[in-house]
């Protein structure tokens, strides 16, 4: 198992090499005096505007993590779960790929409740809700794009979807089936509270909803031609291939997917590119308020072994 996670690593962070390596390639191909005018052209209200967005995307991650503990009577302040949930996003984008945020939302949960089934099955849950609420915009990809997505779906080459991709969602649709179990039995625990799960659901909407907006605010200021429905078919195509398990966070692959989607749709090289690297930058901005609560969230003593055994628990979720 140790060989496979070691493997699996492995493979990510080539992945990401050679997918960075590829967005940045097309970086050098672009102009870049042209790239400065799109940025210009954003105005200065738009920059707070959209960081509000992202960050209104968190609170309400936590906000959903918040309802779905409480529904199983854990004594967790709003808070609370709100600085776990940003303590979360950073370990995810910046501490070494051993020191997951799940990982680290597990473990501050521990100051809680020592049920570690629960602890577990809510971030599990709590994961697969973002999922729900993504997939439910896969209609607007098949709108925006046609054809080529559904043949993406079902892992078969369409006119315009070249053989390489297919494996990957293969590998996508081979993880799903993997962690169903998985889903079914934590969902369980809360299946007997079904407004709980639509309440979290609604929640998870809203914190998707801002992203799309935020996205849409960015192509519109950059001239890209898009409309609010394309925003939302690009954004949930670019999520299956950034979660696909061969790039860490899917840090190139999301890039160029974006880039490359864009182009599709009318957008330059400039001005799509350009998108792909600003969104990205509010992505790793929105976490940053995690730093100041990382440490304060974790236990002060927690058995190192219990840890290391809540770190495994994740493999599951990984892609989620």
């Amino acid at each position: 198992m140790k060989n496979s996670k070691s493997i699996r690593r492995w493979v990510q962070i080539i992945g990401s090499l050679l997918s960075t390596g590829l967005f940045i390639w097309l970086i050098l191909k672009q102009n870049w005096a042209l790239t400065w005018h799109n940025l210009k052209q954003l105005p200065a209200w738009l920059w707070p505007v959209c960081l509000a967005l992202v960050l209104s995307g968190m609170v309400f991650n936590g906000v959903r993590w918040f309802v779905l503990l409480r529904a199983q009577k854990v004594a967790i302040p709003l808070t609370e779960a709100l600085r776990i949930t940003f303590a979360g996003a950073f370990a995810s984008n910046f501490l070494p790929s051993t020191i997951g945020g799940d990982a680290v939302r597990m473990v501050s949960l521990y100051r809680f409740t020592t049920n570690k089934t629960l602890i577990v099955a809510s971030v599990v849950v709590d994961r697969a809700m973002n999922v729900l609420a993504m997939a439910s915009v896969i209609p607007f990809a098949v709108v925006t794009f046609g054809n080529p997505f559904l043949y993406l779906l079902k892992g078969q080459p369409g006119p315009k979807a070249e053989l390489a991709l297919s494996p990957l969602i293969s590998k996508l649709f081979t993880f799903i089936v993997r962690v169903k179990n998985r889903l079914v039995q934590t969902f369980s625990i809360w299946l007997h509270q079904p407004m709980i799960l639509v309440s979290a659901y609604i929640i998870s909407w809203l914190s998707v909803l801002v992203i799309f907006v935020e996205i849409w605010l960015l192509a519109k200021f950059l001239g890209i031609p898009v409309a609010l429905y394309q925003v939302l078919g690009v954004t949930i195509t670019t999520y299956v291939v950034s979660i696909l398990p061969i790039s860490v966070n899917g840090y190139g692959l999301r890039e160029v997917a974006m880039t490359t989607l864009y182009m599709q749709l009318g957008a330059s090289l400039e001005q799509a590119a350009t998108l792909a690297l600003v969104s990205r930058f509010f992505m790793v901005l929105q976490s940053l308020p995690g730093a100041l609560f990382l440490g304060n969230v974790m236990p002060i003593k927690i058995n190192s072994d219990e840890y290391k055994k809540i770190e495994q628990e994740p493999e599951t979720l990984d892609g989620i």
